[in-house]
């Protein structure tokens, strides 16, 4: 990609260049690899209902980007314990629920350790879900 750096016109293109500086900049702090990782950890997950109607969502970055879910830390920590594999999650085996038929679809997508991951599996109730896979889908 090229930044632009001519300055002709530069009060009627000003946003522009104020928005292209800002892309330039960002596209050098992304083309330095922290801590010598190539690229980030991060996962997509959502909750549906029936009828694929979407109940919840988040994007994490591991490390980095957790703030958009209460246990982002905490899950990061998880997904990394599991190298990625949700069919590793640990459950609750202490938590009860009730046999309310209310399902929910859990999906997960994303990238870790340099490899695409994707998992979902559909549960009988918010409370299995959560029994199942702990934190990770309680957002």
């Amino acid at each position: 990609m090229l930044c632009v750096t001519e300055a002709s016109g530069v009060l009627m293109r000003l946003p522009l260049l104020v928005a292209n500086a800002g892309l330039c900049a960002g596209l050098v702090l992304v083309a330095i690899p922290a801590h010598g990782d190539t690229r980030p950890n991060a996962v997509f997950l959502s909750v549906t209902a029936h009828g694929n109607t979407t109940l919840k969502a988040v994007y994490l970055r591991c490390p980095g980007m957790t703030e958009g879910h209460p246990y982002g830390r905490a899950v990061c920590a998880v997904i990394d314990a599991i190298d990625g594999d949700f069919n590793r999650l640990p459950s609750n085996p202490n938590r009860r629920c009730t046999e309310e038929n209310a399902s929910v679809t859990a999906t997960m997508g994303g990238l870790w350790r340099e490899r695409s991951i994707s998992w979902q599996k559909t549960f009988p109730s918010a409370c299995a879900l959560y029994a199942k896979t702990g934190p990770v889908f309680r957002f």
